[in-house]
């Protein structure tokens, strides 16, 4: 139903008829009828109440769906519907000539204000349309110039708050984001975090392959042209990227989630393309080292597991007595555990010598004192920490039955270095005070273990000197 001069909720169409400024009612559906209009309106469109009322406003005023003046007149009352708020529009051209007539391009500020029923629900639109032509236009005859100029001045202050507030949201999100327009993907905004991704290089107003010329060749232009073509969003997880991000330095490799997201005008047709993404390199970098620590922690295992079953198979062959292979298993997957690597910084850690020495010797704690330690912090691989570890074990053990613990005079020296200018570890065992020393008929597990823990490289050596003063065992251990 279109309403009478007194059938319009909280409005008095008595006042706006004969208000100076421009009023017209349309309804609360998306054809916007018509519903009635005032005297000053009929003035200024030139159009008189009888012709156009119950015509849907587009079609009493047609204008291309494609055109900017379009976009923001259709936007701005679809808020109206939508959130039953008032929406300004500081200034939008529009032309208000009918088909068949010469184009009467008019310039206007409007205000839409939504009048609700008793029950909240919206009854219908008013806007409160200004004709700015002439006041662009510089002329001074305009009928109440005054009021006007301050309505559109306080309509533009209002939209120009509301706009820098978004943009400020918009440059501070923490992810890149970007529009593009036309078929050359011209950056129309971009926001900091964007620029910061690109080295703080200016995007406004370039087209892509200009702003970023070393992505051309990486796909992303022929990739924003499909979408563009297409119509199709597309998202993208992980993908690598050489940008550079200095302008002495070369393209730096980086990862990215992103998704083109293709903009639409009312008729459908795209018209560019929305970009939002964030930079996941640290992300995937960590992805990847924590890949290759599970691969490495898996050849850890593996290895261990291998010198244990060695170990306890040997062991119960060479040892007899269940209880004394028992402890001897025992002991020697002590040491195993001792020298596990460690995770340091998402990675598996180098061993340090000056660590696993001591460590191995703790486990004969009731001799320790007759036992000297001295050398450098010096990393070796974990594999190889593992072996100097049981060469250690065995040594000491040795030690105890045979060499020199096994009295109460006799001690044992431990110490290692780096020769200069090489990358490898000499540690000597040197034992002296104990019984004296004789060269075995037969080699045994232990000693067989001790000439062979060590990984096969070239650079790794186990000597055994029988001396008659004392058993001397020098390792050569690459460092890591």
């Amino acid at each position: 139903m279109i309403p009478t001069h007194t059938d319009i909720g909280a409005i008095d169409w008595n006042l706006l008829e004969y208000s100076p400024n421009a009023y017209i009612l349309v309804g609360p559906t998306h054809a916007l009828p018509i519903l009635t209009c005032n005297a000053a309106y009929e003035n200024v469109v030139g159009r008189v109440r009888a012709a156009i009322i119950g015509m849907p406003l587009f079609e009493a005023f047609p204008a291309d769906e494609t055109s900017e003046s379009y976009r923001l007149l259709r936007a701005s009352f679809d808020r109206v519907l939508a959130t039953h708020e008032t929406d300004h529009i500081a200034f939008i051209p529009y032309d208000i000539s009918t088909a068949g007539e010469p184009p009467a391009m008019r310039y206007w500020s409007a205000t839409h204000v939504p009048v609700l029923a008793e029950d909240g629900s919206l009854r219908a639109i008013l806007q409160h349309t200004a004709d700015i032509t002439d006041l662009l236009d510089g002329g001074s005859h305009l009928q109440n110039a005054a009021i006007i100029e301050a309505g559109i001045l306080m309509r533009a202050n209002k939209v120009q708050d509301e706009s820098r507030r978004l943009r400020e949201l918009f440059d501070q999100a923490p992810g890149f984001v970007g529009i593009l327009r036309g078929r050359d993907h011209v950056f129309e905004i971009a926001n900091m975090a964007y620029r910061r991704l690109v080295g703080g290089r200016e995007l406004v107003g370039k087209p892509v392959r200009q702003a970023l010329p070393e992505v051309v060749d990486q796909g992303f232009i022929t990739l924003l042209d499909e979408v563009y073509t297409s119509g199709e969003t597309f998202v993208g997880h992980g993908v690598q990227v050489m940008l550079q991000q200095s302008p002495d330095a070369a393209p730096a490799e980086l990862f990215i989630d992103f998704v083109y997201q293709p903009l639409r005008d009312a008729r459908g047709a795209v018209y560019g393309i929305f970009v939002q993404g964030n930079d996941v390199t640290e992300q995937k970098r960590a992805e990847e080292r924590m890949a290759t620590i599970t691969r490495e922690s898996a050849h850890r295992v593996k290895n261990t597991l291998a010198m244990a079953q060695a170990v306890v198979s040997a062991t119960l062959r060479d040892v007899p007595g269940v209880a004394a292979a028992r402890q001897s298993i025992l002991a020697r997957l002590g040491v195993l555990a001792v020298t596990q690597p460690a995770l340091v910084d998402g990675r598996v850690a180098p061993s340090d010598v000056a660590q696993i020495v001591p460590a191995v010797m703790q486990l004969h704690v009731d001799v320790f004192g007759r036992i000297s330690i001295e050398g450098p912090s010096v990393a070796i691989e974990a594999n190889a920490a593992q072996g100097l570890a049981l060469i250690l074990h065995e040594l000491a053990t040795n030690a105890i039955k045979y060499g020199a613990l096994s009295n109460e005079t006799g001690s044992i020296a431990i110490r290692w270095w780096v020769p200069e200018g090489t990358d490898r570890v000499e540690l000597e065992w040197r034992e002296s005070g104990g019984p004296e020393v004789r060269t075995p008929q037969a080699k045994g597990f232990g000693t067989k273990l001790i000439e062979r823990a060590l990984p096969r490289k070239a650079d790794n050596k186990v000597t055994l000197d029988y001396a008659p003063d004392g058993l001397v065992c020098r390792c050569r251990v690459e460092l890591a």
